[in-house]
């Protein structure tokens, strides 16, 4: 399984080859399409119990089905948000970031309304 920092050498590799956009004036438009694609899962989520809709709209059967969908959307964001940290910084370590991040966490120990629910 590839590391945060190997998936983002990927997602760049694939970057680079379609054209997405590399740049530091490129940043705007990674989270732009980020939340889309956040905003695409939670669509899907928020119609879970019509399956006519999600049939119609998605072509999603199956509890199975939209659990593929919604978890392709999310590695959707994460492409997107590795592709905007490239382009803010190329040499920023990804798993160096992601574990220090962890570490602040894990020493606030917070939990929010509805986490546990």
């Amino acid at each position: 399984m590839p590391t945060l920092e190997e998936a983002k050498t990927s997602v760049i590799d694939l970057a680079k080859k379609f054209g997405w956009g590399t740049k530091k004036e490129h940043v705007a438009t990674k989270i732009y399409y980020a939340m889309i694609e956040l905003g695409e899962a939670g669509d899907a989520w928020k119609h879970r119990g019509d399956k006519e809709w999600l049939k119609r709209e998605l072509n999603v059967t199956s509890e199975e089905e939209l659990a593929k969908h919604i978890t392709e959307e999310f590695i959707d964001t994460i492409f997107y948000c590795l592709n905007g940290i490239y382009c803010l910084n190329p040499n920023i370590d990804v798993d160096q970031e992601f574990e220090k991040k962890r570490k602040i966490n894990l020493q606030r120990g917070r939990t929010y309304v509805g986490d546990n629910e």
